[in-house]
């Protein structure tokens, strides 16, 4: 159980870590980005999304939903790219996650069985409780949402 909880902590000690990253504040992150990605460009007051088409020293090219917009270097106070999803390995995660806590459940439940023990063996009372914390742990992580965006320029 100790390890267990040594394990989220050091789990949280690096989302924190990854969510107090800076941005990218250099416009050549930007033009180092391949044509085709898709990005998200904050300009004014407004936020476009698309698949970039070029990018030079002073404009960006974006295919959005209107079509292909230009925009300048200086309108342009964010740039984000999409980052992959990771649902498979969130579930895989979860699977994981869901065992062990539904092993310790299991192991909790039958330590000291004295009435259905004689009904159900507690190997086999342990063996569902993994397998059920397994399919629960296996759903969680799959809905957890993945992906979303990355900021590589910012004003």
């Amino acid at each position: 159980m100790i390890k267990l909880t040594r394990a989220v902590v050091v789990l949280l000690l690096f989302a924190l870590a990854a969510a107090g990253q800076t941005a990218a504040k250099d416009w050549t992150s930007v033009r180092a980005l391949p044509v085709g990605t898709e990005v998200r460009i904050s300009a004014r007051s407004r936020t476009v999304s698309g698949d970039l088409q070029n990018v030079t020293d002073d404009s960006l090219i974006v295919n959005s939903g209107k079509g292909q917009e230009t925009f300048t270097r200086q309108e342009i106070t964010k740039v984000s790219v999409k980052k992959r999803g990771h649902r498979v390995r969130n579930a895989l995660i979860g699977l994981g996650v869901g065992a062990g806590a539904g092993l310790a459940i299991g192991f909790a439940t039958t330590s000291h069985c004295t009435g259905f023990c004689n009904i159900v063996p507690p190997g086999e009372v342990r063996g569902a409780a993994a397998g059920g914390g397994a399919a629960v742990g296996a759903l969680i992580g799959a809905i957890i949402p993945a992906g979303g965006w990355r900021e590589v320029y910012k004003q």
